[in-house]
């Protein structure tokens, strides 16, 4: 079984933590592609900003659901932590504030089986391949799909 590193697009596209909105959205158009990895001056993973993170900035936010009782209100903290989500993102202008930390990762030597079964039970676009914090890669669905048909 083939592993992560021989399906991988290598050397990804990326922007440091102080890109525009704007400077995203071109290169994610300009190149066609749907997710920027976000990297420090040394190369290291800070996180992520996909088409959904952008897309947040036209989008209205939606405050939290709460529950009126005994003359005071309560939070869903579900809910809570989405509006804190959606605020960020909504009214951010830079990588660093709209990002995503919380990266679907996976090691170079993984086996595309264990790659795909967690971007399936995941419902994931990509992944990024990393190795010791460093991004090596990004793996897409249609990268699953070529290794199916034998490309």
């Amino acid at each position: 079984m083939k592993a992560a590193r021989e399906i991988m697009s290598p050397d990804p596209m990326t922007v440091g933590p102080e890109a525009s909105v704007t400077e995203m959205a071109a290169i994610m158009v300009e190149n066609r592609i749907r997710c920027l990895p976000v990297v420090d001056e040394e190369g290291r993973l800070l996180g992520v900003v996909d088409e959904e993170d952008l897309v947040h900035q036209d989008a209205r936010v939606h405050f939290p659901t709460f529950i009126h009782f005994l003359e005071s209100y309560i939070f869903l903290p579900s809910s809570l932590k989405r509006f804190e989500k959606e605020l960020r993102q909504a009214v951010g202008y830079k990588a660093r504030e709209v990002m995503e930390e919380n990266i679907p990762m996976v090691g170079p030597l993984q086996s595309v089986e264990e790659v795909a079964t967690l971007m399936l039970e995941r419902d994931l676009e990509y992944v990024l391949v990393v190795e010791e914090g460093r991004l090596l890669g990004v793996i897409t669905r249609g990268d699953i799909l070529r290794t199916i048909a034998g490309g």
